[in-house]
């Protein structure tokens, strides 16, 4: 057997198996919406983070999510619901910053000036 195609393929197995189980974008908002059902009572922050998201500004999204991570009274699951979302559209983000997208990277920049406040 080829050993540079038997590298490559084993490569290429890391990388699936490291992608299994990470939701997308659009998972990540789902599962999010699902742990706070009623939208109303969501924090404010959650809420402005869908809001965000559902127009394409995943920058602002990402930001949101991270302040509600500050909310008093989130139980262990919702905490790692947005914590997963955020991670969600951060990789939306980057896939598209490495596809040329200039308002992707604008949003990275974003949320780097916001985490290192």
């Amino acid at each position: 057997m080829n050993v540079p195609a038997l590298i490559s393929a084993f490569a290429l197995l890391v990388v699936l198996a490291g992608c299994k189980g990470e939701p997308d974008s659009r998972q990540g908002l789902a599962d999010l919406q699902q742990a706070f059902p009623d939208a109303t009572a969501a924090p404010p922050a959650v809420q402005l983070a869908l809001a965000a998201a559902g127009t394409n500004e995943f920058g602002q999204g990402v930001v949101a999510l991270q302040e509600a991570k500050n909310v008093p009274g989130l139980s262990a699951e919702q905490l790692q619901t947005v914590e997963q979302a955020a991670q969600a559209l951060t990789r939306e983000l980057v896939r598209r910053a490495e596809s040329g997208d200039a308002r992707a990277k604008a949003d990275l920049e974003l949320i780097e000036r916001f985490r290192s406040q």
